[in-house]
């Protein structure tokens, strides 16, 4: 994983300290949904519209 953030990192060209928690929040999410593949639309789409048809009163 360190390698991979590393490798990550380098696609930005300046990288401020005010902006690295954004950075390393994308890469998690990116890491987080590697293996989801072809469902990654449909779960997308599932994440998308669920408060709104989930009774959370």
């Amino acid at each position: 994983a360190i390698s991979n953030l590393k490798k990550h990192l380098q696609t930005y060209h300046m990288i401020s300290e005010r902006m690295m928690q954004n950075y390393l929040d994308e890469f998690c999410y990116k890491l987080n949904r590697r293996y989801f593949g072809q469902k990654l639309f449909e779960r997308l789409i599932i994440a998308s519209i669920y408060p709104y048809w989930c009774d959370c009163g």
